[in-house]
């Protein structure tokens, strides 16, 4: 996943990054065990910043902490894909229909040219999918922003790692935007227009995933790889 566009970003929130993306991508399998040592060397930080990150992973449940023998990454598996599926598709839902009310213009811009990034991203065909996860993560955020329910915001920045981390982890595939990007025009326009019923329409659509996409295999081509599980 892309780091954030700040122009500076603390140490704590490097380390924060750059371990949560090893994470969801299962460069980090699960139950491994966390060497502070490599990961300070690797992501050039120190000892206080790293464990702040380790810390704030650990509550979202990407790390487990044990005492007297430190971090390992936690455990997932494709079952528990489906369940953080049903919770995060209600809570991303009412997140939807909040924004579609409480939505700041300057919020809606940043969605536009979000999707305006896609779609210059979509007409290159680019096939990056930390690219593609990072447009339909900074989507779900910016919606989540705009519900302005802190605790919302929080708990859906989680489940959408951990949903990502289980399909890297069970090798499901992944969708990109070359599927979502109409996905994208049309929940920014049902919140443009401050329609609470056809945002929540357009964002269940775009969450929905059948059983038959989910065990069909990816198929790939010269041209363009589909990746067929909706995040």
């Amino acid at each position: 996943m892309p780091l954030p566009s700040n122009t500076k970003m603390r140490l704590s929130d490097v380390a924060y990054h750059g371990l949560r993306t090893a994470i969801i991508k299962a460069e980090l399998l699960p139950g491994s065990p966390i060497d502070e040592k490599e990961c300070m060397e690797r992501l050039a930080v120190g000892r206080t910043p790293l464990r702040e990150a380790l810390q704030r992973l650990a509550q979202e449940d990407l790390l487990l902490a044990v005492p007297q023998r430190g971090y390992f990454v936690s455990s997932t598996s494709a079952t528990d894909f489906f369940q953080l599926q049903e919770f995060r598709l209600q809570a991303e839902l009412w997140a939807t229909r909040l924004a579609a009310t409480r939505i700041s213009d300057t919020q809606l811009d940043s969605l536009a040219a979000l999707i305006k990034e896609a779609r210059a991203g979509v007409e290159a065909k680019r096939m990056e999918i930390e690219w593609h996860l990072g447009i339909d993560e900074e989507m779900h955020r910016l919606i989540a922003e705009a519900s302005g329910n802190a605790y919302l915001m929080q708990a859906l920045t989680r489940l959408y790692a951990l949903s990502v981390r289980s399909l890297y982890v069970s090798r499901m595939p992944v969708a990109l935007l070359f599927e979502d990007l109409q996905d994208m025009v049309v929940i920014h326009e049902a919140l443009a227009d401050r329609d609470p019923e056809r945002a929540e329409a357009a964002m269940r659509a775009h969450l929905s995933v059948s059983a038959t996409n989910l065990i069909r295999p990816v198929e790939s081509s010269s041209r363009q790889v589909r990746m067929e599980v909706r995040k």
